[in-house]
Formats: C-alpha cells, structure tokens, sequence
C-alpha cells in the first residue's frame, strides 16, 4: 500500500525528482513569457498539464475507485 500523503507515479516514483521536474517546468514557461514566445495564460495551461502528468492525478483516481 501507498503512503497516502505520497501520490503515486509508476514513471517517476520518487516525489523529490517530481519536485524538482515541477520547477524546472516553471522557469522555463517563465523564460519563454519572458521571451514572448508563450503568452502568461499560455504558460499557466502548460504548466498545469506539466503537473497533471508529473503528480500522476489519474493514477489516484484510478486508484480510489471501488473494484468489481
């Protein structure tokens, strides 16, 4: 079983290198607003697909439903 505090990941399982994918996510959508290739709400939706894939969000749902 899981730690519950702990999302699970099957492809990068270790929370501390998710962490540190996430802020490299983040200051490259901040370099390229700062460059004018994305605009600021361009960034905001990459970045929450970069987290949505990075924490493994349909792994706890998938996890949580009831099994048949």
């Amino acid at each position: 079983m899981t730690n519950p505090t702990e999302t699970p990941n099957k492809w990068i399982p270790r929370p501390e290198i998710r962490a540190w994918l996430y802020g490299i996510a983040i200051t490259v959508g901040a370099l390229l607003v700062g460059y004018g290739v994305l605009t600021a709400e361009q960034s905001g939706l990459w970045l929450s697909l970069v987290g949505a894939i990075l924490t493994g969000s349909n792994a706890v749902a998938a996890k949580n439903l009831p099994r048949r």
